[in-house]
Order: C-alpha cells, then structure tokens, then sequence
C-alpha cells in the first residue's frame, strides 16, 4: 500500500513539474527574450502565477515608469543601458499603463509646464494623504500610480528604508503608524486590478499615427493659431516611433514650422521633442489620444523655460470622420451686431450654408458662412442683446461637434491667470531663470450679477496692460526694487540670481513675494486685476515632481 501511494505521489509531482512551465510562462504579458524580461529579470523573477514580480503588481504612467526605472539603475545597479532604457519604459507601459480616464485626473503632471498648479484635498481623505504624502510628493504623482495591496504596503516599507529621515521630518505624527494606516485606503482608492482597466485593455485597439492632422490651440501671450501635423514611420526606433512635422499659423500672422520625433505609449499616449527654431528653443509635448474620435489633447512648452512658452491644442485625422473640434473666439457678444467666429474642422462638407449650423440658444443666429478650406469654417454670427447669458453649445448638419461658446452681454471685470505664479531665479546656464506667463481674461458675473461665484463666465484673453507693484509682507519690504523688470503680453522673467546681492538686508538673494497688474479697457470703462507672484530659488533638481 505504502508503494502504490509512494508511486501515485512521485506521478503527481511528475506531473506538476511537467506542468511548471506551462503554468510559469502563460501569464505574463511579457515575452520571455522581450527587453524587460531580459533586463529586469537579474532581480525580478517569474512567480508561481507566470507574473514578474513585483512589476506586474503595479501600473503607472510612462512618466513614473521612467522614474522608477531611472532608480533602480541608480540604486539597484540595473543593467540598463542609454539604447535600452526606453525600451523598457515603452514595454513596461505596453501592458502596465494607466486607462485613458485615469491618465486624464493626471494629465496636469505630466508636462513641465505644471508648476503653477495647485492641488487642493477635496475631502477628509485626500486631506490625510496630503497631511503624510503630500508634504514631500505632488498628488499627481501619487494617483500616477495604480498598485496590489501588498504593493502599497512596501511603498510605505521602502520609505522607511531609503528615506528614514522621513521620521523626524514629520514628527509632529505618528509617520509610521498614519502611512501603514493609509495602505488600505490607497489599495481601495487606486487599485491595481479594475473591471474597468481590464476592458480598456481588452478592446484596445494598434493606434497608426501615420498621416496629415489638423491642429488647433491657445498660446498664451501669442493667442490661437491653425496649422497641420505631419506623422511618419519612423522604422530604425521601431514601433510606435513616428518622425513629427508641424506647421501652424497664429491669428496675428506669425507662422511656424518645427520637425522632431516622438514616441506612442499604450497605444494612447503620445510624447514628442521638436527642433529648437529662430522662434523657439526645443519644444517638447505631451498628447492623450481618444481612439474613438482619433483625436489627441493635450500640451506643448519649450524646454528653455526663461521664454515659458506653452501651449493647449488638440489634433485630428484630416481622413477622420466629419468633426469640428475647436471654435474661436470662445466668447460671443450679445450686442446686435455681426461678429466672426472660425470654426476648425477635419473632413468639413463643402456645400455647408449658414442654415446648417444652428446655436442652442435661439436668439444667437449664422447670418453668413465662407466655404470651409483645409478645415477652417469661419460664420458671420449676430447674437441679440436679448440672447441669454451663458455656454451655448451648436449643431453642424452631418458634423459632429460637441464645441461650444460663451455668449456674454459686457464686461464686468478682467483676472489674471494664475492667481499665484511662481517664477525661479537663475543659477548660471544650467539653471535658466523660469518665468511665468500670465494671462488677463475678460469676465462677466453670470445671471446673479455677483463676482467670484460659482456662475461667472471666464472670457477670452485680453491685450492688458501689465506692471509689478510692491506687496507688503513686512517692515522695509523691498522685493520689488531687485525684481523690477519689463513684462511682455504678461509674461514675467526673473533678471536676478541665486547669488547673495551685496545691498540687500542680510545679503539676501535676488528673491521675494510681489504682484502683477494689468488692466484694460472696454467700452470707455477701464478694468483692472491683481495676481500675486513669487521668485524663489532655482529648481536644481528638476526631475522630482
């Protein structure tokens, strides 16, 4: 008896070692000679489900893929060379990318035009996050991560590990005892596994970029501008490698033609470098693709920050379905008198006449229409002055367009855009001075007349007048007298270093807290606006976020 029972349990490991490779090799996304398995795998082996370790408990966006990988070289002694370290980034984000919806709650994070955002808790549990993790991350970044229970936990582990500092630092907390508390409300709030990722996953679709778009976008201190993009293969980087074109023309004439390459991770999202040009120093942009519509969003800014230019525009197939994706001016007034509106498009009918467009609100109405021509449509609009006040959306027969514009009766004010601006000194040419670049819009109080409510309507940008004045944050202040220097269609750049200035109190660095003013006029009445704005040290460690 003991014989036979010895034999049946010798054939059953047989046949689970058989079977071991089977189970080993079925699960994993990632193909066994694939450059992640092949450089990852000195410290991350298969499981017993066919997973790699620890990399396929996790998602994030390319951006932390990058990070991540760039740590374990540093720190982890990875064997990843310059020729593979984006391959593996691409790879890693191939299988274990965010989902479309979740990249857009982050979408702010991923450009460096981002430091003039502010993230605020929006409930009691954000307000704990941000309490133990916010003091030294973005939010962003914590929600540009998707992970396993087990995952979150050795997030907090590692903390303690590499950066024990972290202890004193928050000492006024338990820092230990919150972050390990907080494991289960990140593992509930931003979970690896999802139904909803899964589908994503399962109806992705191969995206083939190659081809002619329609652009259309907002520069501030420039304006709106038209153009075209140009993708094609780019075969000696592989796939998902396209080399870029792209040609636009501002409303006040300018024209600009730029070249560069870029790369498509996840199928969906698109991250490019362009050329520096007379105009521009290199540009660098970051584009979300919304496959259904084939359409991207997103933005671009240049990589010198001192000029601080920056854009938002969103791109079409020309070979697309019918579309109209952007109108401009966004904002329409009520005052009985024909205005211009430029509507852009891909794939626009050309027989379309003034009775094919209609607006939402009924006393908004196309008196006139020019032929559309490389997808510019631009109508003669007359709103009444008794058009209601508010968003109204319109309908373009046989087009699809979920566009809309902002029909407004006057001018009750202007604000500055940001309310808070943070500029950077400069530390030598490693370390260029970062401006900010305000914007003044126009605003009307909506239907209850009151400002800064809930119903304000934000119009289109104005040509303001700007200056610096003093804010007074204490005895003697005098911030402005060592940032006092020219700004140009709202943009400020810091003109001082981070060297110690010789006639300051205390030999203070060429930095402090002032304003920003603009003003402008309307119909004979003038309007003005107030944001603040600080100049602080160089950002010396430009890659942590």
């Amino acid at each position: 008896m003991r014989v036979i029972k010895l034999g049946c349990v010798i054939c059953w490991a047989l046949g689970v070692f058989l079977l071991m490779p089977a189970l080993t090799f079925a699960k994993t996304p990632f193909e066994e000679f694939g450059v992640v398995r092949q450089k990852c795998s000195v410290c991350h082996k298969l499981d017993q489900q066919g997973r790699v370790e620890v990399i396929e408990e996790t998602r994030k966006t390319p951006e932390e893929w990058k990070v991540v990988t760039d740590r374990m070289i540093r720190i982890n002694g990875a064997p990843i060379s310059d020729k593979d370290f984006y391959p593996v980034i691409k790879e890693l984000s191939q299988h274990l990318i965010l989902t479309p919806a979740e990249m857009a709650e982050v979408a702010y994070l991923n450009s460096d035009e981002n430091s003039q955002y502010r993230e605020i808790p929006k409930n009691e549990t954000e307000e704990r996050i941000f309490g133990a993790c916010v003091r030294c991350h973005t939010y962003g970044k914590i929600r540009s991560h998707r992970k396993t229970r087990e995952q979150w936990l050795e997030n907090m582990n590692l903390h303690l590990g590499y950066y024990p500092t972290v202890v004193p630092q928050m000492r006024e907390m338990d820092w230990p005892k919150e972050a390990m508390a907080l494991v289960d409300v990140l593992a509930e709030m931003l979970p690896m596994d999802t139904a909803e990722w899964r589908s994503w996953m399962e109806n992705r679709k191969d995206a083939d970029l190659a081809g002619n778009w329609t652009v259309a976008g907002f520069q501030p201190g420039m304006g709106y501008y038209e153009g075209t993009y140009t993708f094609r293969a780019n075969p000696q980087k592989g796939e998902d490698e396209y080399l870029v074109e792209k040609e636009v023309r501002y409303l006040n004439g300018t024209m600009l033609k730029l070249g560069g390459e870029g790369t498509l991770y996840g199928e969906y999202h698109l991250r490019y470098a362009l050329a520096p040009t007379p105009l521009t120093g290199r540009i660098e942009g970051v584009f979300d693709l919304d496959a259904a519509s084939m359409g991207f969003e997103g933005k671009w800014w240049t990589v010198v920050q001192d000029t601080n230019a920056y854009g938002n525009e969103a791109f079409y197939k020309v070979d697309g379905s019918a579309r109209v994706f952007a109108i401009f001016p966004q904002a329409l007034r009520a005052n009985g008198a024909e205005q211009t509106l430029t509507l852009i498009g891909v794939n626009l009918p050309a027989n379309l006449s003034a009775a094919d467009i209609r607006f939402a609100n009924a006393d908004v109405k196309v008196m006139d229409i020019e032929s559309p021509e490389n997808g510019i449509l631009q109508i003669e609009v007359l709103a009444s002055q008794n058009a209601a006040i508010g968003p109204s959306g319109l309908n373009v027969n046989g087009v699809s367009c979920d566009e809309s514009v902002i029909v407004y009766n006057k001018f009750d004010g202007i604000r500055i855009f940001p309310a808070l601006g943070r500029a950077r000194v400069s530390s030598g040419a490693a370390y260029p001075p970062h401006g900010v670049q305000f914007v003044a819009r126009g605003v009307n109080y909506g239907p209850d007349g009151k400002p800064e409510t809930a119903d304000d309507l934000i119009l289109d940008a104005v040509d303001a007048e700007w200056w610096l004045e003093e804010e007074k944050t204490r005895d003697n202040d005098d911030d402005l007298k060592y940032l006092q220097t020219g700004v140009v269609n709202g943009l400020y750049t810091p003109v001082t270093t981070y060297g110690p200035i010789e006639t300051r109190f205390q030999r203070r660095e060429g930095v402090g807290l002032i304003a920003i003013g603009a003003a402008y006029t309307d119909g004979g009445q003038e309007f003005k606006a107030r944001s603040l704005l600080g100049v602080t040290v160089p950002d010396f460690i430009t890659h942590i976020k």
